[in-house]
């Protein structure tokens, strides 16, 4: 599986993500590394096939616009958006947060349809990724 990190996100948090996922065959990259810097959202949801990325993980709200949503069902892939929630939280409480959520995402991954956009809460007592798209 190859996950690519929005631009929203730390690069650094996708470079510790895929030291972490590399043993089980795995890669996390961020858009930076395919795109440059401020290249539409659009462009890179529906060219993700072209790279190989599976997975996309964003703090934006993809499922609000039409485009965006058209986009995701040409790359055919998973999104998982952060909620509202993880927007106050300092980056080492993120980092933490998602390395704690990575495990369920990938093991979710093959079981959730797709294309498909999923909305990944801050609390990790919730069992399931809301469908929002």
């Amino acid at each position: 599986m190859k996950a690519q990190i929005d631009e929203n996100i730390a690069p650094a948090l996708a470079r510790a993500l895929d030291c972490l996922v590399e043993d089980i065959g795995h890669q996390v990259v961020h858009v930076t590394s395919m795109h440059e810097r401020g290249t539409a959202d659009t462009w890179i949801l529906s060219k993700a096939c072209l790279f190989g990325v599976d997975v996309h993980v964003s703090h934006d709200y993809h499922h609000k616009s039409q485009d965006e949503r058209d986009a995701i069902t040409e790359g055919n892939l998973i999104v998982f958006v952060l909620s509202k929630s993880w927007s106050p939280h300092t980056f080492f409480e993120k980092a933490s947060r998602l390395v704690h959520w990575w495990p369920r995402l990938i093991n979710a991954c093959s079981t959730l349809r797709r294309p498909g956009i999923y909305i990944v809460p801050w609390r990790s007592e919730s069992r399931r990724f809301e469908r929002v798209g």
